[in-house]
């Protein structure tokens, strides 16, 4: 079972270890190019690192650079280094590759419980500047207009950093349309959603 919580997970927070532009925009990476097993991802993430792919995406380092980036932080943060670099690999390793496949995943359960329980909708997966600038993962059509969009986050998002949940924010405020929060626990169960799906019918 991944695991990427606990005092690495602020670390790596607070020392933007992930932050796409110092890692891999493994997101994209993973839409463009569809990876059908975990170890696919590693070496989409290692070769998007040692060349240049026509996607255009670049990777700044391989799963075990960004692990002993998170490794080397330590003695930044807490001046000692409280975990292995074995560690701090299997933890950026469960975060790029497991748990993003994972929400990957996830966003295709969420198109399909939506299209469900919206049946007047029209229930579609965002994508390009949407989807990479925006912040918004679902967008949801009704007569042929669009009516609003849609972020799946694992309830984790809720405690973020505020500076994080204010940049996803202000990424959704950019749209014409509202954008609401479809959030899932550590079982993959989605929550509230009779709620979510109250407020979609009621939003103008």
């Amino acid at each position: 079972m991944a695991y990427t919580g606990g005092p690495l997970n602020e670390l790596n927070g607070k020392m933007g270890i992930s932050a796409p532009n110092r890692s891999v925009p493994v997101m994209k990476l993973i839409k463009t190019h569809q990876p059908k097993s975990k170890d696919e991802l590693v070496q989409l993430i290692k070769y998007h690192h040692e060349n240049d792919c026509t996607c255009g995406i670049k990777s700044q380092g391989t799963i075990v650079d960004f692990g002993r980036n998170l490794y080397e932080a330590q003695q930044q943060y807490w001046g000692e280094k409280c975990f292995s670099l074995q560690q701090c690999i299997q933890w950026e390793y469960d975060l790029f590759v497991v748990q993003s496949l994972k929400g990957g995943i996830i966003e295709k359960q969420a198109i399909r419980e939506l299209a469900r329980l919206l049946p007047d909708f029209q229930v579609a997966e965002a994508a390009g500047y949407l989807d990479e600038e925006l912040r918004i993962d679902i967008l949801l059509h009704k007569n042929g207009k669009t009516r609003s969009g849609i972020q799946v986050k694992p309830v984790t998002f809720k405690y973020m950093r505020p500076e994080v949940i204010a940049f996803n924010q202000t990424a959704n405020q950019k749209w014409n349309y509202p954008v609401f929060y479809l959030y899932y626990n550590e079982i993959e169960e989605f929550q509230d959603i009779s709620k979510l799906i109250q407020e979609i019918k009621n939003s103008p």
